[in-house]
């Protein structure tokens, strides 16, 4: 068996081949993923920077919303006292006002009364005058004589007329 020459057998070149190809290849292929994962890194920086940046202003827009809740809770909360304060101003003018209408219908019902009562007096005493007249005047006509009888009922109808009227 004779022995050949390493640099002589293909595999040994094969060999040499494959493993300047993996060095070439792994300063390209270094390189590259170096890159890649250094991209992929900053993509990820900036999306949690982002993310990060998104967060505070949820948080300042949320602290904002709150604060504005509570501003309008204590407005409404104003307004609610300012409706009942109202409302209880309303009643009490409200029942000022009927109690003034209420005086003035009774005041006016009591003056209405009066007045009929008044008419009804006087009509009343009108009829007895009347009554006291005619009784007067059938009894003086019955008793006297027919002149004097007329004197004495000019006379005290005259008198009558001017007592009543």
């Amino acid at each position: 068996m004779e022995h050949e020459a390493f640099y002589d057998n293909p595999v040994f070149w094969v060999s040499v081949a494959f493993v300047a190809f993996i060095v070439l290849a792994y300063k390209k292929v270094s390189t590259l993923l170096v890159k890649a994962l250094d991209d992929r890194s900053e993509k990820i920086r900036v999306e949690l920077e982002t993310a990060r940046a998104l967060r505070a202003e949820a948080e300042a827009v949320l602290a904002e919303y709150k604060q504005k809740q509570a501003e309008y809770l204590k407005e409404a909360e104003a307004m609610l006292a300012r409706a009942r304060s109202d409302a209880d101003a309303m009643s009490a003018h409200a029942e000022k006002e009927l109690k003034a209408a209420l005086d003035e219908r009774t005041k006016n019902a009591l003056e209405k009364i009066a007045q009929e009562e008044m008419s009804a007096v006087a009509e009343v005493r009108a009829h007895v005058v009347d009554m006291a007249l005619s009784a007067a005047r059938d009894t003086i006509s019955k008793q006297m004589t027919a002149p004097a009888q007329e004197k004495l009922l000019a006379a005290a109808l005259s008198d009558i007329e001017r007592k009543v009227h």
